[in-house]
């Protein structure tokens, strides 16, 4: 199990060919963040680096989206988005720390609403830092 990062280059035949496109499901879950076809934009101008989680057979197991923050005291690998149908991703989470780690990062963070929130703290560790909640301005 391995995850490969898709150059900005590939996304189109990422997206197109070999089923990246899956990751508009995610984007239907963002409460109107983002859609599929911006995200797929972000990722081909190189703003967010496509992630294929891929099995030991070579087959795509899901695929994600991450982004690499610079805050003011730390660097942060954020997941964006990921879609992984039955694919376990946290088969994938060492890979995933690897890889914040060879992009200088020290953390690695993801937004989740509650279900989501309750399965990453269980199956991988993570923990919450802040709650982020919402209101409409108009």
């Amino acid at each position: 199990m391995k995850l490969i990062p898709v150059p900005a280059t590939h996304i189109d035949f990422a997206w197109d060919s070999d089923g990246a496109s899956c990751l508009a499901e995610a984007c239907a879950t963002s409460s109107g963040d983002i859609t599929g076809d911006q995200l797929r934009m972000l990722l081909a101008r190189g703003e967010r680096v496509l992630i294929r989680m891929e099995n030991d057979d070579g087959t795509a197991a899901g695929w994600g989206a991450v982004l690499v923050e610079q805050l003011p005291n730390v660097r942060v690998l954020t997941v964006t988005s990921m879609t992984a149908h039955n694919g376990h991703f946290e088969r994938f989470f060492d890979e995933l720390k690897t890889l914040a780690r060879v992009y200088g990062c020290s953390k690695v963070r993801c937004a989740a609403k509650p279900a989501q929130a309750r399965l990453y703290r269980q199956k991988v560790g993570f923990t919450p830092v802040y709650e982020i909640l919402e209101v409409s301005a108009l």
